[in-house]
């Protein structure tokens, strides 16, 4: 199964994400076919795929 698969049933949960950039709290909102989309704060942010490192369900 491919990353985008499983991050796709995390759509509407908190979730935290760790990149080369550093780490992201927030809710998932969409998954694209090269990026994730995350409501940080009320704003939307955009991450691509390529730049993540680990992905964590805060359920």
């Amino acid at each position: 199964m491919a990353f985008s698969d499983q991050a796709r049933k995390m759509i509407g949960t908190d979730v935290r994400i760790e990149t080369r950039n550093g780490i992201f709290t927030g809710r998932m909102v969409d998954v694209k076919r090269s990026t994730v989309i995350m409501r940080i704060d009320g704003r939307r942010s955009i991450i691509r795929i390529a730049e993540i490192i680990a992905l964590l369900s805060l359920i």
